[in-house]
C-alpha cells in the first residue's frame, strides 16, 4: 500500500505522466485514490518496458516520501551541493574550498546522493561523475517521477540531435535540394 506521506496531487501527476488509464480519479479521496493507483500498478508487467521502473515506483511509494524535508535540512543540502560545484568549477583542488581532505568531500558526496530530487545537488553528482576524478562513480537517487522526467527529457533532445531534414524547392527558397543531417 502506499505509504500516506505522498501527496494525491504526486499520483495525479504520475498518472499523467505515465499515462494511465483511471477515470475519473479526481473525484475521488485520497484513501481511494491510492487504493485504486496501487491496485492499477500491481496488475503492470513493465512501465514504458522497464521492470525496473515499476519496481523502483513500487518500492518508493511504499516508503515514506523523501521529498518531504525540511526547508533547513534543503538549504543544507543545496549548500553542500553548491560546494561540491565549487570544487569541480576549480578543476578540483581543494585548496580553493572549504575542505581540507578528500575524505570530507567524499562523505558530503555521498550524504547528497540521497537527495538528488533537488537538481543542484543531482547536477552536483553528475558533473562529480563527469570529471573521472573518483575510480567510484556516485549514483544519484532519485524518486521515479524524476527519473521519468529525466530519461523523457533525455529522449527528446536525442530525437532533437538525430534528425534528418530535407529541404525541396517549396521550402528552401528556389535551391535545388539539400540533405543535411544534424
Amino acid at each position: 500500500m502506499i505509504h500516506p506521506s505522498h501527496t494525491t496531487r504526486y499520483i495525479y501527476d504520475l498518472i499523467k505522466i505515465l499515462n494511465f488509464d483511471i477515470d475519473d480519479y479526481e473525484c475521488l479521496s485520497k484513501n481511494d485514490l491510492f487504493a485504486i493507483f496501487w491496485e492499477y500498478i500491481e496488475k503492470l508487467d513493465d512501465i514504458d518496458g522497464s521492470v525496473d521502473e515499476l519496481e523502483h515506483l513500487k518500492k518508493y511509494l511504499i516508503n515514506v516520501n523523501i521529498n518531504k524535508i525540511k526547508i533547513a535540512d534543503r538549504d543544507k543540502y543545496i549548500d553542500i551541493a553548491k560546494n561540491i560545484l565549487f570544487y569541480i568549477d576549480n578543476n578540483c583542488l581543494l585548496s580553493f574550498t572549504n575542505y581540507n581532505t578528500e575524505d570530507e568531500l567524499l562523505k558530503d558526496v555521498k550524504m547528497i546522493c540521497s537527495y538528488c530530487n533537488l537538481p543542484t545537488c543531482y547536477r552536483a553528482i553528475t558533473k562529480l561523475n563527469k570529471t573521472g576524478k573518483f575510480k567510484e562513480t556516485f549514483e544519484p537517487i532519485t524518486t521515479g517521477k524524476t527519473k521519468i522526467l529525466l530519461r523523457k527529457r533525455e529522449q527528446k533532445r536525442l530525437k532533437k540531435i538525430n534528425n534528418l531534414m530535407i529541404k525541396t524547392t517549396d521550402n528552401n527558397g528556389g535551391s535545388r535540394f539539400v540533405v543535411r543531417f544534424d
